[in-house]
């Protein structure tokens, strides 16, 4: 049967159904919108195609990265640096996820790094992630990459995740009361004063200073504070009561302890300083070298004229006196030296004396053995007299060498505060002994011969042998002769 034997012709003016590729191409033509011009819109253009691999020039090539091979030299030694001293376990063990991190309280104390310095702020690494913004301003000294600083954390930025941070035990800057926290330091400006303590301001906002926390010392006139503006530590704060409660006693206590445990550390024995003096008592002084550090002068370490005596630092005296309190008063200004360290107990020794040469340097040729010397007997003692011969140096009478009697008492021979001449036997400077003799210079008795000092003492001389026995005379004594006993009425 003939294919147009149903009526229907191609050749009746409708076009003939494509062929099934042409259909496809048709049908995705469709679906991306794509139509021909009847439909008008145009067709997308195609995408370009790669060119290949020769006609990109060689300088332009890249090669592909080969997981397998070997790094660059300098890609190498980069890495080699970075994991220097670093294992795979610690490093996967200490990987913490930023989320993760611990956030630092407000006014713990913290070590960091200074990464970079601005014009104004200088940003520290804080460890971990943590990183902090520190002000320039108001600083002593400005710090440089890759200083250590001790620090004191503030508030943290959310914006910017930074710890606004200041050198330990130092106020940071606040704006608001969401910024305020219990433990932070602030700047404190004091607006007036009462009976029951300060009245301050932070930033704007009222805070209240009792009395008690203003300082370690009592204060006699608060009203000498007001308009002054005083580091403080926020001990209590209740927004809701707008109640803020500051100490600055607790920031001198904090930076007298840092300032003591920094001084421990550098201070040397033998180091020369300027103090003042807090407190006297019986045994000696205490004196303030600095930063609220104080030592100990003990009564034996401000004369080199005994353990009886102190000096008048100031006037470099070396006489004797009855009382410390009259040579030294609380906050007067003294130097000393460092004389003993102990850096466990944190207890420190100094001397006064120690400023002024011993006078016991040139003692062995100023009383030299044989010098005869003048003094004045400053102490008695059953033994013998102690004769002064200048500020600093006495020598010892021994009773034995007072007088050419025999002495029964020392008091008989010399008094205390009399003018003596001596002569000189030994003198012992690294002992600090001098032995004196009083008798040495009195006369010799008419017709004797001095007495040699040094001379041992002669031997006794032998008794004179007795009249011989004459011969042919009977000898007296023995057995056989008579005794004589009817003498005495006696019969035998």
């Amino acid at each position: 049967m003939d294919s147009t034997s149903d009526g229907v012709s191609p050749a009746a003016g409708e076009a003939a159904e494509p062929t099934a590729p042409d259909a496809r191409i048709a049908i995705g033509s469709q679906r991306a919108g794509v139509t021909g011009p009847a439909g008008g819109r145009e067709r997308r253009p195609a995408r370009p195609t790669p060119a290949p691999l020769d006609a990109v020039p060689p300088g332009k090539r890249v090669a592909v990265p080969n997981l397998r091979g070997a790094l660059e030299e300098d890609l190498a030694q980069d890495f080699e640096a970075a994991l220097e001293g670093l294992a795979v376990d610690d490093l996967l063990s200490g990987s913490v996820p930023a989320s993760a991190e611990a956030t630092l309280d407000p006014g713990a104390r913290v070590t960091g790094t200074v990464v970079s310095v601005g014009h104004d702020t200088a940003f520290v690494d804080l460890g971990g992630r943590r990183q902090g913004a520190l002000k320039l301003v108001g600083l002593d000294e400005v710090p440089h990459v890759g200083d250590v600083l001790q620090l004191s954390v503030g508030g943290r930025n959310d914006d910017d995740g930074l710890y606004d941070v200041a050198p330990a035990n130092r106020a940071v800057a606040i704006e608001d009361w969401s910024q305020l926290e219990a433990g932070m330091i602030v700047e404190a400006r004091v607006t007036a004063a009462n009976k029951g303590g300060l009245e301050c301001e932070v930033a704007g906002l009222r805070g209240f200073m009792p009395a008690s926390l203003v300082s370690p010392w009592r204060v006699e006139n608060l009203e000498e504070l007001v308009g002054q503006t005083l580091e403080s530590l926020v001990t209590e704060i209740v927004p809701a009561a707008r109640r803020l409660v500051l100490s600055r006693r607790a920031v001198i206590e904090r930076q007298a302890a840092d300032a003591r445990a920094t001084m421990l550390e550098t201070l040397e024995v033998g180091e020369a300083l300027d103090g003042i003096v807090r407190s006297v008592r019986d045994f000696g002084a205490f004196v303030d070298i600095g930063n609220g550090v104080e030592g100990l002068v003990h009564v034996s370490q401000l004369s080199w004229d005994g353990v009886e005596g102190l000096v008048h630092v100031s006037q470099l005296s070396w006489d004797r006196v009855a009382n410390p309190a009259e040579v030294l008063q609380p906050g007067q200004k003294v130097r000393v030296i460092v004389k003993k360290i102990d850096r466990q107990t944190g207890k420190i020794a100094l001397s006064a004396r120690d400023l002024v040469e011993s006078p016991w340097t040139h003692a062995a040729v100023t009383y030299h053995a044989g010098a005869t010397v003048k003094g004045t007997v400053s102490r008695i003692a059953q033994f013998g007299a102690f004769v002064k011969l200048e500020p600093g140096v006495e020598g010892l009478v021994h009773v034995s060498e007072l007088a050419r009697r025999h002495v029964r008492s020392v008091g008989d021979v010399v008094k205390e505060g009399e003018p003596v001449e001596c002569r000189v036997l030994a003198c012992d400077p690294e002992a600090q002994r001098i032995s004196l003799s009083i008798k040495a210079l009195e006369a010799t008795p008419a017709g004797a011969e001095p007495a040699d000092e040094a001379a041992e003492p002669a031997e006794p001389a032998a008794p004179a042998p007795g009249p011989a026995h004459k011969r042919g005379q009977p000898l007296k004594g023995g057995l056989g002769g008579d005794s004589q006993g009817a003498r005495f009425g006696l019969r035998w």
